[in-house]
Formats: structure tokens, sequence, C-alpha cells
């Protein structure tokens, strides 16, 4: 019996239903660009990762334990010893994984800031469906449990349902 369906009839909400959808779809490629990138991005972190794994550095590291033991001065040469081994890993690794992943990120920034825009506007459109489909809807509901669920198109109809928290409610005692 629940959820009830009920189709309504109304151009201006089928509209705003359509047009939220559109931007729906278009957040959900947006999301699958940023998967991949984040994907990318993982795949050149492990290259960056495995090349300054082969640089060899155990001989400012040996330098670096020794000056521990004197913490007031070795903490300015300690800053020397790192800049070192910056300076030796950027020397070595290829510069173009650390340009690629710089790349990456930016525009993965740019594709999550697409998707938040797309969001945004959806929203906007949900903002409006939702009074207009309440409206309609209303007439429909047979008691004080029954309450709106969902709208959608569906064969160029806007579907409605409706359930009733009563319903739900004895649903879930029977389960306990």
């Amino acid at each position: 019996m629940y959820p009830r369906t009920i189709n309504l009839e109304s151009d201006k909400l089928k509209k705003l239903i359509t047009e939220k959808g559109v931007f729906v779809n278009k957040g959900r490629a947006v999301s699958e660009e940023i998967e991949a990138i984040e994907k990318e991005m993982e795949e050149v972190n492990q290259q960056l990762m495995a090349e300054e794994k082969k640089v060899n550095i155990d001989d400012i590291l040996e330098k670096e334990k020794a000056l521990t033991l004197k913490v007031e001065e070795a903490i300015a040469e300690m800053k020397v010893f790192k800049q070192e081994i910056f300076d030796r890993m950027k020397a070595q690794v290829p510069a173009e994984l650390g340009v690629k992943y710089d790349e990456l990120k930016k525009t993965l920034e740019d594709k999550e800031s697409d998707r938040n825009k797309i969001a945004l506007k959806a929203q906007k459109y949900n903002d409006k469906i939702i009074p207009i489909g309440r409206d309609l809807m209303k007439p429909f509901l047979k008691d004080q449990f029954e309450d709106f669920d969902s709208l959608y198109i569906e064969d160029n109809e806007i579907v409605a349902t409706i359930f009733s928290h009563l319903s739900d409610f004895k649903n879930n005692f029977k389960k306990k």
C-alpha cells in the first residue's frame, strides 16, 4: 500500500524537475571526472614516493642524528641539512612528476568548485519544486499520518509518492 504513487499535472513543476535533473547529471559527470583525477593523483604520488626512496641521504641523516644531542645549536644546523635533503631530492626526482601532481591538484580543485556550483543551482530548483509539489499533493493525503515522499518524472508524467508514518512505525515495530 505504501509508498502510494499519484500522478500530478503541472507544466511548471515538470519543467523545474527536468531542469534540476540536468544539473544533477552534470554534477555526477563532474564527480566522475574528479574520481579519475584523484586516481591519477594517487598514481603520480606513488611514483613520486618511489623516486624519492631511490635518493641516498644516509650521510646527511647521520649528521642530523649527531647534532640532535646539541639541542640549542643543532636546530640551526638541522635546517641546513634538511635543505640539503630537499635540494638533493629535487635535483634527482624528475621535476615533471611534481609539476604534473600540482597541475592535477589544481584541476581537482577547479572540478570540485564546478561541482559545488552545479549543486547550488540544483538546490535552487529543489527550493522551487518542493512547495509547488506539496501544494499539488496536499489534496491526495488521506489522514494525518501520511506525508510527502518524492517527486520524479517517469514516462513524461510527474509521479509523486506518499508514505505513512503510521505504516512505517507498525512495520518497524513488527521487526523488533
